[in-house]
């Protein structure tokens, strides 16, 4: 029997400093920012979402 030989993963290279250093890091500012920005629009839209069917609802009630 021949032993299985492991291959080395470049993509997960455990001595790299440089992404080590990056991951241990977390986030940018940048990133964090545009997470904000993404959850205020997402919040925004439900908000005039619920709005709207509340209005509409309101409409169909007056009739």
């Amino acid at each position: 029997m021949t032993k299985k030989r492991q291959e080395y993963d470049w993509l997960d290279d455990p001595f790299d400093e440089k992404k080590a250093a990056q991951e241990a890091r977390g986030m940018s500012g940048a990133a964090k920012g545009a997470l904000g920005c993404g959850v205020a629009l997402a919040v925004a839209a439900f908000v005039a979402l619920l709005a709207w069917a509340g209005l509409g609802m309101l409409d169909i009630l007056a009739s």
